[in-house]
């Protein structure tokens, strides 16, 4: 009996010391009335519950020192401190572990404004260290969002939000990854909208007089639904998933900013018109519909790990070459690793060559998009493409939405299923040349 008491005494402790803040009746309110170009105004309320903890660190701020200004909070029942170059703000628990905060602050991110295409667009996300509401990284929440903008613009955001006419958005977000809500306000008079059936409704957002020609438009609604139909089939998941949060087919929003990569936002996919209009094709954007099942979204592996631009970028781009060569054929495949190998040999053996393991931010692409593609296909050549689809699948349904995740968790699945194939992928990751 007394072995008993003191087995469930320990689950006791044990749950206890794991528990963790939670964050309850969160009110986000985001204004751009009478605001200037790459401006906010923010408005947020929450309960958060310090559990065991003493204190609590939200993300909070941007890279320039006036990110945020006119800050006000009501802290009567808590303190808190707040670390522009950090980017955090901790609140401090005093007496009550529960407390409500009330917050609310002007905003600037000139990043919005001049990479995205010079005022015409502001994307307003968190991948770039811009974080413009507070949150806990790689938790889940809820969250009651309204949205104000002026007649002048228009509003899309990564998940969908209901408008009783064209100025006022608002909706209930149920468990959301925290840093995964992102905006995008369209001036009115710089845009042309069209809409197409797939089925279900495509938006396309092109800015005026950079249009595309009608081949170019109708290759995008062939791929789109073509690269759609092939990775739900290969990853056993539709591309709708109210467990994921996907509701719709992404928006098209085409912006003018100049060399600026394209974006998979949940909700819409940001590129530049330019490139879309006059590249030689339009691969890239197969690549931001795969990030619907692998990427930063999705697969929780932090920035400064091991390994991390192979799990978010290196695989969602093999996956890429996959339905090129299942959609076009092998010989179109086979030209795009011509390709990778052409770009790659470019800084083979120079300083910009690295193993594919060092590439934690995202700032080689050369290694990440041309490099890993080539590693990954020496493994599908020893165990079948069919198989490595397999794999990099499985991987997905199995670590979806979990943090912390490790590249190793990829190599160890690989070697699972085929004893010493992951230790020779461990191996190609980590050495410099090829």
């Amino acid at each position: 009996m007394r072995r008993i008491i003191f087995i469930a005494t320990l689950i006791l402790m044990m749950g206890h010391v794991s528990m963790a803040e939670e964050i309850k009746n969160y009110n986000l309110h985001i204004s751009k009335d009478y605001q200037e170009a790459a401006n906010l105004h923010v408005s947020c309320t929450f309960s958060l519950d310090f559990q065991d903890k003493d204190s609590v660190s939200m993300n909070l701020g941007g890279g320039q020192e006036f990110s945020i200004d006119n800050l006000r909070i009501d802290n009567k029942m808590y303190e808190y401190e707040y670390n522009q170059k950090s980017k955090k703000i901790v609140f401090h628990k005093k007496q009550k572990q529960t407390v409500r905060i009330s917050m609310d602050y002007d905003y600037t991110n000139l990043s919005a404004f001049f990479i995205y295409g010079k005022g015409d667009t502001e994307l307003w996300e968190t991948s770039f260290g811009e974080y413009f509401y507070p949150y806990v990284p790689n938790t889940f929440m809820d969250v009651a969002l309204n949205v104000e903008t002026p007649d002048s613009l228009s509003f899309i955001c990564s998940y969908p939000l209901e408008s009783d006419n064209t100025t006022r958005y608002s909706g209930k977000l149920n468990h959301i990854l925290s840093q995964s809500l992102t905006l995008a306000f369209i001036r009115n008079q710089a845009y042309q909208r069209t809409e197409e059936y797939i089925p279900g409704k495509l938006s396309i957002y092109q800015i005026k007089d950079m249009q595309c020609d009608k081949e170019r438009y109708d290759e995008l609604i062939k791929l789109t639904e073509a690269a759609i139909a092939f990775f739900s089939r290969i990853y056993r998941e539709d591309y709708i998933s109210k467990k994921r949060n996907v509701t719709a087919f992404p928006v098209y929003l085409f912006h003018n900013g100049k060399g600026f990569s394209n974006r998979y936002n949940i909700g819409f996919i940001s590129a530049s018109q330019e490139k879309f209009s006059t590249y030689p094709d339009i691969y890239p954007l197969i690549h931001e519909i795969g990030h619907r099942w692998l990427g930063e979204w999705t697969l929780l592996i932090d920035d400064g790990q091991p390994g991390a631009y192979f799990i978010k970028e290196t695989l969602n781009e093999f996956m890429t070459l996959m339905f090129i060569r299942h959609f076009y054929g092998a010989l179109t495949y086979s030209k795009q690793l011509d390709w990778c190998r052409m770009e790659y040999e470019k800084i083979k053996d120079t300083p910009q060559d690295e193993p594919i393991l060092n590439v934690v931010v995202n700032n080689n692409n050369t290694i990440v998009y041309r490099k890993g593609p080539l590693v990954l296909e020496r493994i599908a050549k020893e165990i079948g493409y069919e198989e490595l689809m397999k794999i990099i699948s499985d991987f997905y349904r199995r670590h979806a939405g979990k943090h912390p995740l490790k590249y190793t968790d990829f190599i160890d699945l690989l070697n699972d299923s085929h004893t010493g194939v992951g230790d020779q992928l461990d191996h190609l990751l980590n050495i410099k040349s090829l």
